[in-house]
C-alpha cells in the first residue's frame, strides 16, 4: 500500500508545498517517496511507497510507459497482475519492471477506461494521460483503499487522505454540515461526502475522469443479487474453492505475510488457507481485560492448531484517553471509535514484529449474513422487534416458516441496528443553523441503496455492503492499518467470490435461521470444533463499560463550549436536550457522547489545527 496525491490546474502548488502535502502521507509509506511534473508543471503526481512487490527502486512511483506519455501514481495490489501483464507482452507493451503498477499503465494504454474492470485486487490510483490531456482516477469495486478529492484554487487536487488536502493553505477548512450530521447519525460519514466543505470522496466501484473543467463519474462494478446457485453441494464447493482461491492469489509478496486472527471463524479460515501455501505464517491478537470483550483464548487455540508464530497484546482502560486522541491523528475524519482502537493496536504489533502486509476476515459477516440482527430482520412482523420468541425459531428452524420478504419498515428497523442519532437525537444536539443548511435527511445514505425487491435479511446484506462495510469497516481497516505502515488485504471481498456469495440463495446462507450455515459448513473441514461454534465478537472494544463517571468530566472539559458550540454547528444546551430524548437513553446515550466527544477532538485537530495532548501531529 502507499500514499498517492496529485494536483491538476493553475496556478500549481509550489514545489516546497507539494512535498509538504505529500509527506502527511508519510506513514502510508515509509520504504521511498517520489514527485513528478507533468505538461509543464500543471500536473503533479506524488507518492509515498511501502515496498511489498518488487523491492527494487524500479518499483518507484510515480511510473510511466516507455515514452513518458502516462503516468501513475497508485494505492493496492493487483493480485493478477503477472497474468495481466504476460498478456499485454504478448500485444506488444514494454516493461521496465516486475511491479503490478507499471501493469496498471500499459492496460490503460489497451484498454483505457475499460482496464479497471480487468484488475482484480484492491486500489486507489490517479492516472495522467499527456496526450489526451485527461486524468482518470479509479477505486476498487469494494472500495478497500480510499480516494478523495477537491475543487478549489483554480486547482483539482485528490489524495488517499484529507490531511493531504488540508495541508494546502488554499484549501479553506471548513465543516460539511452533512458530513457532521451523518456521522452523528451513523458513527462514520456514508458514500460520497467527507467532513469537509469541499471535499468529496469517490466512491466504491468508481472511476472519474477530468477533462478541461468537466468531472465525470462513472460506476464500473455494482453488486448483483440473485439465486442461480440453488445446489447446496455445489454451492458449497464452489464457495470454499473460491475463498482458497482469494486466500491464494492474496499471498502474493515479496515481503512476509501474516494475519489478524480475532478468534472467529472468519480470519480462522483465513489462517487455515493460508498456512499450507506459506513456510512461515505469524499471527497477530489482542485482546481485553474485561471477559466479554476477549477472544485472546480462542485465538490461541488456532494458532497452536496450525503452528503460526503467533504474538498478541492487551488494550488497558487507562489508555483510552490518549488512544482517542492518537485516532484523531490517524483517523482526519471523525469516526466512531470501538472499533478502531484495537485494530490500531494490532497494525501496531504487526509492524513492531516486522510484518508489513497481513491477511484479514473483513467482510465475511456481510457477505454469508453473520451480524446477529440478521435474525431481527428474518422475524416475521407479528413477533416484537428484538425479541425473536423460542416458536418462531422452532418454526424457523424446522423449515416450516419461510424467510421473510422486506417491508416498508426495514430502513427504520436497519437504523435501529447501525444508526445512533435518530432525527429527534439529532434536533436535540444541532444548532438550527446547522439543520437550516441540509437539504435531505439522514435517511437518504440508507434509501440509496434499499432493495424492497429482496428478501429481508439479503435486503439488509445488501445495505451492509455498500454502506457499513465500506464506509465503517473499510474504512477503520484502511487508517488503522496504515498508520503504521501495515497492508491488510481481505480475501473474503475479492470481487469474484463477492459475486459468487450473492448468487446464492439466503435459503443456504441463512439455513433455517441458522447464521453463516454455509460458512460454518466450510468451516468445520478445516477448524477446531470449538472455534466453530462460539458467538463471534471481533475486533471491537468494551468502550461503554470506560465509559464511567471518571471520564465523564474530561469528556465535559472538551464539549461544553467546544469548537463545534462556537462555530454554531452543535447546540450549547445539547447535553440537556439529549438526556430528555427517551430513546437516548443507557448505551444509546452514552454512545452519543462518545461520538459527540470523537467530533469535537476531530475538529479540534483538523478544522483548527490544535495540538491533541500527547498525540504527534502530522499537519
Amino acid at each position: 500500500m502507499c500514499g498517492i496525491l496529485g494536483s491538476v490546474g493553475h496556478p500549481p502548488p509550489g514545489t516546497g508545498l507539494f512535498d509538504r502535502m505529500l509527506d502527511t502521507l508519510a506513514h502510508r509509506g515509509p520504504d521511498g517517496r517520489g514527485v513528478r511534473a507533468l505538461d509543464g508543471g500543471a500536473v503533479l503526481f506524488g507518492h509515498r511507497r511501502l515496498a511489498i512487490i518488487d523491492l527494487s527502486p524500479d518499483g518507484a512511483q510515480p511510473i510511466g510507459n516507455e515514452d513518458g506519455t502516462v503516468w501513475l501514481t497508485y494505492n493496492g495490489e493487483i493480485y493478477n497482475y503477472r497474468e495481466l501483464r504476460d498478456d499485454l507482452i504478448r500485444r506488444g507493451h514494454r516493461f521496465g519492471s516486475r511491479t503490478d503498477s507499471e501493469v496498471v499503465v500499459h492496460a490503460w494504454e489497451e484498454w483505457g477506461e475499460a482496464c479497471v474492470s480487468r484488475l482484480r485486487g484492491i486500489f486507489a490510483f490517479g492516472l495522467w494521460d499527456e496526450g489526451k490531456k485527461t486524468l482518470f482516477l479509479a477505486r476498487d469495486p469494494l472500495g478497500v483503499k480510499p480516494l478523495y478529492y477537491a475543487r478549489y484554487a483554480g486547482r483539482f487536487t485528490f489524495a488517499s487522505q484529507p490531511k493531504a488536502i488540508l495541508a494546502d493553505p488554499d484549501f479553506p477548512r471548513a465543516v460539511d454540515p452533512h458530513g457532521l450530521r451523518d456521522f452523528l447519525a451513523y458513527g462514520y460519514i456514508p458514500h460520497s461526502r467527507s467532513a469537509f466543505a469541499g471535499m468529496m470522496r469517490l466512491p466504491a466501484g468508481h472511476t472519474a475522469t477530468l477533462q478541461g473543467d468537466v468531472l465525470t463519474l462513472q460506476r464500473y462494478w455494482q453488486l448483483e443479487c440473485g439465486d442461480s446457485l440453488r445446489d447446496p453441494r455445489e454451492a458449497c464447493e464452489r464457495l470454499r474453492e473460491g475463498i482458497a482461491s482469494a486466500v491464494r492469489s492474496q499471498l502474493v509478496a515479496d515481503v512476509p505475510v501474516g494475519c489478524f486472527l480475532s478468534g472467529g471463524i472468519d480470519s480462522s479460515l483465513i489462517v487455515a488457507m493460508a498456512k499450507p501455501h506459506l513456510a512461515e505464517l505469524r499471527s497477530f491478537t489482542v485482546g481485553f481485560e474485561e471477559a466479554g470483550s476477549d477472544e485472546r483464548g480462542y485465538a490461541r487455540i488456532v494458532a497452536d492448531h496450525f503452528g503460526t508464530r503467533h504474538v498478541e497484546s492487551v488494550v488497558v482502560q487507562h489508555d483510552v484517553r490518549q488512544r482517542l486522541y492518537e485516532m484523531q491523528e490517524h483517523f482526519d475524519e471523525p469516526f466512531d471509535p470501538t472499533a478502531p482502537i484495537p485494530f490500531l493496536e494490532v497494525a501496531r504489533l504487526a509492524r513492531q514484529n516486522g510484518t508489513v502486509v497481513a491477511l484479514g476476515g473483513d467482510g465475511a459477516d456481510e457477505l454469508f449474513a453473520g451480524y446477529l440482527r440478521y435474525d431481527d430482520f428474518d422475524r416475521p412482523d407479528w413477533i416484537p422487534s428484538g425479541q425473536p420468541t423460542a416458536l418462531w425459531r422452532r418454526l424457523r428452524q424446522s423449515g416450516l416458516l419461510g424467510a421473510r420478504r422486506s417491508a416498508a419498515g426495514d430502513l427504520a428497523r436497519y437504523f435501529r441496528y447501525e444508526g445512533c442519532l435518530d432525527a429527534a437525537g439529532l434536533r436535540a444536539v444541532l444548532d438550527e443553523r446547522l439543520l437550516g443548511q441540509l437539504e435531505e435527511g439522514h435517511e437518504a445514505a440508507m434509501q440509496r441503496f434499499h432493495r424492497p425487491d429482496l428478501p429481508a435479511v439479503t435486503a439488509a446484506q445488501y445495505l451492509d455492503a455498500n454502506l457499513f462495510m465500506v464506509d465503517q469497516v473499510l474504512c477503520k481497516v484502511d487508517r488503522a492499518s496504515m498508520a503504521h505502515g501495515v497492508e491488510v488485504r481481505v480475501p473474503f471481498l475479492d470481487p469474484e467470490l463477492v459475486a459468487l456469495a450473492f448468487q446464492i440463495p439466503l435459503a443456504l446462507h441463512y439455513r433455517k435461521g441458522e447464521r453463516k450455515a454455509l460458512l460454518k459448513r466450510i468451516a468445520t473441514q478445516f477448524l477446531p470444533a470449538k472455534v466453530v461454534t462460539p458467538r463471534k465478537k471481533g475486533f471491537s472494544s468494551p468502550l461503554e463499560k470506560w465509559f464511567d463517571a471518571g471520564l465523564d468530566p474530561w469528556l465535559r472539559s472538551w464539549t461544553e463550549d467546544g469548537l463545534l458550540v462556537r462555530q454554531g454547528l452543535l447546540r450549547a444546551d445539547w447535553p440537556q436536550r439529549l438526556a430528555s430524548v427517551p430513546a437516548l437513553q443507557g448505551a444509546a446515550g452514552k454512545r452519543a457522547r462518545w461520538l459527540i466527544l470523537t467530533a469535537e477532538l476531530w475538529a479540534r485537530r483538523w478544522i483548527a489545527g490544535e495540538r491533541l495532548s500527547g498525540a504527534e501531529t502530522s499537519a
